[in-house]
């Protein structure tokens, strides 16, 4: 059973540490180096290739240093062959970036044994040759040129050094600057007429001292590669180092490793930008998705890079530096020196800058503040004082802590005679007797009388006011005098009993017209029983029921006209209260008084009823009042419009319910009411009758509106008139309940 268990625990550690390894190796790319690592070129691209990196923590970065420059023999990149069959013949890499010439061969040689479809990025590589590239590798292949501008360099050296005399030129016998050995032959023939050139690699440092300090007056020192001697023995920084410190002269050298360690510059390029480019390369392809082919291979230009310090020691500060030169160790000025000084003085600056803004502003707000505030309390005095309700305020105790004018007024007490006291030694004592003084509320009215017993209606408001911890403070008292407002008031009804009784006399001439009319006929009948009895008893004797006979057909025709009196008699008696009422018996008794003038008029009168016993809450000849009004208006409208055409006279009325409403709806096919007067037909005075007075409408609108609580509207209709009429459907009883 042990043995079980052990077992399958090593099967399940070997099962996780093979899926870790896969997972581990799934974004893993592959950093290749020529040379050591503490060689600062080859540092200098781990560093730019690093730093782009850093961005892109699901990738992790292998590096493999080749140390070709301390050995390169047959027997070294053997067995460096076989450690790399080890190491790479398992590994699944995303890409590959090599650096410089041995790593970049060694790749595209063995490719296809250990990164078959794998990307490869280069950098660092000198004098790159296109035509180096395999076929069977075309269009996988991309990266950046190391590009050591050696006439550039030929050139500025002749420009800073005047009447340049000799270049001595520093090589060394390696793979790298054998690279470049054709384009400085090249260069050197370009130049030789103008100065002599020295170009020497075969080295060793102790002897190379005494070769430099022989060079003659006005010469220099261009420093391109020297990491073995002549000896192929490996030469460490530090001697490179104390050489460009020792120089006799002026030492340019073509790389930014160079720069700090005692060279004056140069053209250079920089190993870090080297390895930066590759690496984003690197993601255009693995974190982009673009194909390797569309990348191409860039050849970055060198730039001026000078050691403030060096050209100081040869004298050459006021020499032709190029313009955009990036100098280095340039001396400290005031700025530079006093650094921290001065950033914490920037830092502070603004921030007291700041805060003196900030106490400016507020004293100018603060300012502005009182200025308001003094403007505010003028205002408010002035507004207090110009507003006709007394008002006074009082602390909790009952302490007057002010008042406006008016209330000075009401009191006929100066505000000094006020101020401080107690409200209820100065308050009238008719106020003081009702014991209102001791209650908060929104508004009561009372009435207070004068020796005279004269009437004086007040509305008196109190509230409690608080103060910023909304604690009670006190109570604001707001008097008003509303004696001028029931007067109006009262005088209003007044008018408003004048103009509907106005309006009513206009329709009782109407009325007595109808009536004058009607009496005829019935006049006439009796007029002519009673001639015609008087004949036949000259004639004969008239038995007791002829004569009765003769008696019943005239006293039918008096009670007719008794009947139109009662009805004419019901219309002028005014309605004490209102009353519940079926608006069809309403209407059929007014028509009974009008029937003559509508007939007489030629006018056919059609009323019709939707729904059963409709009534509403009214006063009842007060409304038939109002419907008699319409309805002369209706019938002059259509007198008028005959005298311009042939018509029928015709008024149609509709009563109906909806949505809880009594409708009442009056329409004829009269001369109508022009669009832009339906507004005004409800006002006074307002006519378009040539003997009209304008009160007919005013007084219906004032009746129906403001003492039944019903709604009036002339609405716009294609052919006469359309009078719509609108009573809440409620019974006098729901109506006295909501009062």
């Amino acid at each position: 059973m042990k043995k079980i268990r052990l077992f399958m625990r090593i099967y399940l550690f070997t099962l996780i540490f093979t899926l870790s390894l896969f997972a581990f190796e799934k974004n893993q790319i592959l950093l290749l180096h020529s040379y050591n690592k503490g060689l600062k070129w080859s540092d200098g691209i781990s560093t730019g290739i690093e730093k782009v990196l850093k961005n892109y923590p699901e990738y992790e970065l292998t590096t493999e240093y080749m140390d070709s420059k301390k050995i390169d023999t047959k027997e070294y990149f053997d067995t460096l062959l076989k450690l790399y069959e080890l190491k790479f013949s398992k590994r699944k890499y995303k890409a590959i970036i090599v650096a410089d010439n041995y790593a970049y061969m060694f790749v595209l040689k063995y490719h296809d044994k250990f990164f078959k479809n794998i990307p490869i990025i280069f950098c660092g590589i000198e004098n790159f040759d296109f035509n180096s590239v395999p076929k069977e590798l075309d269009g996988k292949i991309t990266g950046i040129v190391e590009y050591k501008d050696i006439r550039k360099n030929l050139e500025l050296i002749s420009k800073v050094i005047k009447d340049l005399n000799t270049l001595y030129i520093i090589s060394d016998d390696t793979l790298s600057s054998n690279e470049i050995k054709s384009q400085i032959f090249k260069t050197m023939k370009e130049y030789e007429h103008k100065f002599k050139i020295i170009y020497d690699n075969q080295i060793i440092l102790n002897e190379l001292e005494s070769k430099i300090n022989n060079l003659p007056k006005n010469s220099a020192v261009l420093f391109t590669s020297l990491y073995v001697d002549k000896n192929k023995q490996y030469i460490p920084y530090n001697e490179i180092r104390e050489f460009f410190r020792e120089s006799k002269y002026p030492v340019f050298s073509l790389n930014t490793i160079h720069l700090g360690e005692g060279s004056v510059g140069g053209v250079m390029i920089d190993p870090i930008m080297q390895g930066v480019l590759a690496a984003k390369k690197t993601m255009e392809i693995l974190y982009e998705n673009k194909e390797i082919k569309d990348i191409k291979i860039d050849i970055p230009s060198g730039k001026y890079y000078f050691d403030y310090e060096v050209l100081e020691k040869f004298d050459l500060l006021d020499s032709d530096i190029p313009t955009l030169s990036t100098i280095i160790n340039r001396p400290k000025d005031f700025f530079d020196k006093n650094r921290d000084f001065v950033n914490n003085v920037f830092v502070s600056v603004p921030v007291l800058l700041i805060l003196l803004i900030a106490l400016i502003v507020a004293i100018i707000k603060n300012t502005k503040a009182e200025i308001k505030l003094f403007e505010q309390n003028k205002l408010d005095n002035v507004l207090l004082n110009n507003i006709e309700n007394a008002i006074v305020w009082e602390s909790k105790e009952g302490k007057v802590l002010g008042c406006n004018g008016a209330f000075c007024k009401f009191l006929n007490l100066k505000k000094e005679e006020i101020i401080g006291k107690n409200i209820f030694k100065i308050i009238p004592e008719g106020i003081k007797k009702l014991n209102i003084l001791n209650e908060i509320f929104e508004e009561k009215e009372i009435v207070i009388k004068d020796d005279e017993k004269n009437k004086t209606y007040l509305f008196i408001r109190r509230k409690q006011y608080f103060d910023k911890n909304e604690k009670k403070a006190g109570i604001v008292t707001v008097i008003s005098d509303h004696t001028n407002i029931k007067q109006l008031e009262t005088q209003r009804q007044n008018d408003e009993k004048f103009v509907i009784q106005r309006a009513k006399t206009a329709e009782i001439g109407e009325m007595i017209t109808s009536i004058a009319h009607q009496w005829k006929k019935p006049l006439i009948e009796v007029s002519t029983i009673v001639q015609e009895l008087l004949y036949k008893r000259m004639k004969k004797d008239v038995s007791v029921d002829e004569t009765k006979q003769y008696v019943d057909e005239v006293m039918t025709q008096v009670q007719y006209m008794t009947k139109t009196i009662d009805n004419f008699r019901s219309f002028i008696k005014p309605s004490l209260k209102k009353s519940n009422f079926c608006l069809k018996n309403s209407f059929d008794s007014l028509l009974e008084v009008m029937e003559h003038s509508i007939k007489y008029n030629y006018i056919d009168l059609n009323i019709k009823y939707k729904g059963e016993n409709l009534s509403v809450c009214a006063y009842e000849n007060e409304f038939k009042q109002c419907i008699i009004s319409i309805i002369n208006n209706s019938i002059d409208g259509i007198k008028k419009l005959k005298t311009k055409k042939q018509i029928d006279g015709k008024i149609d009325i509709n009563v109906y319910e909806e949505n809880e409403s009594i409708f009442i709806s009056i329409k004829d096919n009269g001369i109508g009411i022009p669009k832009e007067n339906l507004k005004r037909v409800f006002q006074p005075f307002f006519t378009t009758k040539p003997a009209g007075d304008g009160f007919g409408l005013y007084m219906t609108k004032l009746i129906i509106e403001d003492k039944m609580n019903g709604k009036i509207e002339a609405l716009e209709c294609e052919v006469g008139a359309h009078i719509l009429i609108k009573f809440k459907n409620k019974s006098c009883v729901d109506e006295n309940i909501s009062s």
